[in-house]
């Protein structure tokens, strides 16, 4: 019976010493570990991290000999806070089961690592911590330094995978614009809008480019960022949707107009209040040139809205103008000289056929509105009406066919005096005889050649660097 209490009493004692042995080594194992960066923060600020929390895990119960004594748990603990590393004159005293710690713990965390030890050791009923912890000083540069080399090994072991990250994003770029070219190229003979082209070339390019980011992040080990990068593409695009509202409508109304091409280049437009000859449309805006060789600047998104007169759209125009006649002229032979003006003149057309009718009775005129038709790709407005109107006062004024002024009243507050003439002449004053009319030709000095000012005025505005240094969309 006494023997296999022996037995029992030395396979106790055998265990205890294991768990003694284990708990020790790994304790020292812990301390050997290499902090981390968080560790090091953590004795600089006092915050509690994983790993610290790691090395204050204490073992449920720590064996001695099944009799102990003072002396037995004071050594015990005594070698235990000593091993550690972490204390500075450690001294442990135990009396009557009441553990005594003093020294000074390099944190906040091994302090009370000691006293959560001391506790579980077997026959100590009592803790009395004063262990110390010591206070780093002011100007420690010791624990940046220690976070510094740990962030270096830190990077040093993701380098990799960042290289193979910047090598997949390269490669999805050149994937991209290999895409986008080849979409391009097979919607050529698809699309005639070069604007459509490019848009769909960098809808494409922009896809390919965002899988290859998506496969860049996940490769580097970012993948929660990676789904963040594809979750949010959608809200920032919305977002600046919305911050860039007028150039977005710009961007569309261009390629609306491309696709309906209501005008070209070369045409005389006119669009709220704007008119000029059309130079090109790009992504931002409809370029014009002013007869007077002003440039004019409007955005897409206007153009497309407003109201668009396009004076060249169709080969013929109608001009007009009016003549006036004394109310003692003939007005058939009136009409008829304006008609044999209208009918030889180069500049008009016989179809549609011009006309000459009675507008109005003025004052002191019969005002005759003359209606006429003419190829403006080939004539100007401004030198065709110039002509015209020239040629009918010259036949008209041959054929002794007045124009007179419109009549005013003269009002004279103070009266007007009157002389009587007592002799008065015999015969009436001969008038003045006209002088002899030459005949007008139809194109004068001052018109020129009659012809529009379409190739002038794109002539005149032939250098502007704006225009030539961005791509036409309706080219």
């Amino acid at each position: 019976m006494s023997m296999s209490r022996s037995i029992v009493a030395i396979c106790g004692i055998l265990i205890g010493v294991s768990l003694h042995f284990g708990a020790l080594t790994n304790q020292i194992h812990a301390q050997d570990e290499s902090p981390t960066a968080d560790d090091v923060a953590a004795e600089v600020t006092g915050a509690d991290t994983e790993s610290t929390r790691k090395a204050a895990q204490v073992a449920d119960e720590v064996q001695v000999d099944p009799v102990n004594s003072d002396q037995r748990i004071e050594t015990r603990l005594q070698e235990i806070m000593e091993a550690t590393g972490w204390f500075t004159e450690p001294l442990v005293e135990v009396d009557r089961g009441v553990a005594f710690l003093s020294g000074t713990a390099d944190t906040t965390n091994h302090r009370e690592w000691a006293e959560a030890t001391a506790i579980k050791t077997s026959d100590v009923v009592a803790v009395v911590n004063r262990v110390k912890v010591a206070e780093l000083p002011l100007w420690n540069f010791a624990p940046a330094i220690a976070s510094l080399k740990q962030l270096g090994r830190e990077a040093t072991g993701v380098l990799p995978l960042v290289l193979v990250a910047i090598a997949v994003a390269m490669l999805s770029y050149m994937l991209a614009r290999a895409g986008a070219g080849l979409t391009r190229y097979f919607t050529r003979s698809r699309i005639d809008s070069s604007l459509l082209r490019q848009v769909a070339g960098n809808v494409v390019a922009v896809l390919i480019f965002i899988v290859g980011v998506y496969v860049a992040l996940r490769v580097s080990g970012l993948t929660r960022l990676a789904v963040t990068v594809l979750g949010g593409t959608g809200l920032v695009g919305l977002a600046l949707g919305f911050a860039f509202r007028d150039i977005a409508e710009n961007y569309l109304a261009s390629i609306l107009i491309s696709l309906n091409h209501p005008f070209r280049v070369g045409d005389l437009i006119e669009v709220e209040g704007a008119k000029g000859f059309v130079r090109k449309v790009t992504t931002r805006g409809t370029v014009l040139n002013t007869l007077e060789g002003n440039q004019i600047q409007m955005p897409n998104s206007t153009v497309y809205k407003g109201k668009i007169i396009n004076y060249t759209a169709t080969p013929l125009s109608r001009q007009d103008f009016t003549v006036g006649i004394g109310f003692e002229d003939s007005i058939v032979e009136a009409q008829e000289i304006v008609m044999s003006v209208l009918n030889d003149h180069v500049g008009v057309v016989n179809d549609p056929a011009p006309i000459a009718i009675v507008e109005s009775l003025g004052s002191a005129t019969v005002n005759l509105r003359v209606y006429y038709w003419f190829d403006q790709t080939t004539h100007s407005p401004l030198k065709v009406s110039s002509s015209v109107i020239r040629l009918v006062k010259q036949k008209l004024t041959e054929a002794e066919i007045t124009m007179p002024d419109e009549a005013r009243e003269l009002v004279f507050p103070r009266g007007v005096p009157v002389q009587v003439v007592e002799n008065l002449p015999t015969a009436p004053p001969s008038l003045p005889k006209p002088s002899a009319s030459r005949t007008e030709p139809t194109q004068s000095v001052g018109e020129g050649d009659l012809k529009a000012e379409q190739s002038e005025v794109l002539r005149a505005t032939e250098d502007d660097e704006i225009v030539e240094g961005e791509a036409n969309l309706i080219a």
